[in-house]
């Protein structure tokens, strides 16, 4: 066991659940988005950027800040991300109806059709990861993150 495995060690030694799990999961995300980002359609745009289209995608307008709750970061971040998006029209604000103090995101067409495109292709790349893997082992995959799901909250697990 390594150095860095053995501070994680559960109690009578080897690696704990708890710890595979977050050793394992950011990577696997990290080596999907590499392969995805090899694509055209994921150029100059950061994984964040997609999370924030893709909540938008799923939810429709939605204010800034409940887009910062569900990302786990602050508003400003927020804001940020969503100025670049506005600056490169996929993303447009507007009023919200229900409060005129409040605005909301939305996606414009192309923003629409973009994070499609983009969620096609990193499907796309998911699927090439995994398809080299025996069918046991894929079967195995696909048990374990349907166990996975338990961990998420009722409305993300639906994604």
């Amino acid at each position: 066991m390594s150095a860095n495995h053995s501070r994680d060690a559960g109690p009578e030694g080897g690696d704990s659940l708890e710890a595979s799990l977050v050793a394992t999961i950011p990577p696997v995300m990290r080596h999907l988005l590499a392969h995805a980002r090899r694509r055209p359609v994921w150029e100059e745009m950061t994984y964040q950027q997609y999370n924030v289209m893709r909540i938008i995608e799923l939810e429709g307008p939605i204010p800034q800040g409940d887009i910062a709750r569900r990302l786990l970061v602050s508003p400003p971040v927020v804001t940020r991300l969503a100025a670049s998006l506005v600056e490169d029209a996929l993303v447009e604000r507007v009023g919200d109806p229900k409060d005129r103090r409040s605005v909301l995101l939305q996606l414009t067409v192309g923003g629409a059709t973009r994070v499609r495109d983009m969620r096609h292709e990193l499907l796309a790349a998911a699927r090439e990861l995994l398809e080299p893997l025996p069918r046991p082992r894929r079967d195995a995959l696909a048990r374990a993150l349907g166990e996975l799901q338990v961990l998420l909250p009722p409305a993300a697990s639906r994604r």
